[in-house]
């Protein structure tokens, strides 16, 4: 079966490749997050740490997604990243892997809705601010972290605009590798 453009559905050797080297950068950029996150967090608050951080832990889907153009690209980018994360020792530990397996799935659906035709930065922003709302509402069930209604909807909105803006950001890099 063929994709538009002639892209087979199948998975080649290269975009095993293209995946493996995803995750490993990845999951880099996943540990080097929890730093960034901290010292955000630290100077303005959670709210703030999720606004200018969650979107790089959102970013793999839409990486691998522009980069492999074929259907679980962008599943397995973000879960592939987070597993390497949490064999990395970061505060989330294995939970990681929960998250980037939820954030990876729900990345997933900007692609699936456009029938795996479109991989353009505005799909990996759509791609990345899905994302957004999976890891709120896993921070809530796997950390209880949980506040008032004002600003459980402050932390939804800051972590689907981030995951928006790094999934554009990495979409837009991934294409000027795919050219």
């Amino acid at each position: 079966m063929a994709m538009r453009g002639g892209s087979s559905l199948r998975y080649t050797a290269v975009d095993f490749a293209l995946l493996g080297v995803v995750a490993v950068i990845m999951g880099i950029i996943f540990t080097f997050a929890w730093s960034v996150y901290e010292a955000v967090k630290t100077i303005g608050g959670p709210i703030a740490a999720r606004l200018f951080t969650y979107g790089l832990w959102f970013i793999g889907a839409p990486l691998a997604a522009t980069l492999i153009r074929k259907p679980l690209a962008a599943f397995l980018g973000e879960t592939l990243g987070a597993l390497l994360e949490a064999l990395l020792p970061t505060p989330g530990a294995f939970t990681n892997i929960i998250y980037g397996a939820v954030q990876g799935a729900l990345s997933e659906l900007a692609y699936l809705l456009t029938g795996y035709r479109r991989f353009d930065p505005l799909i990996g922003a759509v791609a990345g601010a899905l994302a957004g709302p999976g890891a709120i509402v896993l921070d809530a069930i796997l950390f209880e972290s949980i506040a008032t209604p004002e600003i459980m909807t402050l932390w939804f909105i800051a972590a689907t605009l981030s995951g928006a803006i790094y999934g554009f950001l990495a979409s837009s890099a991934a294409s000027i590798f795919k050219r």
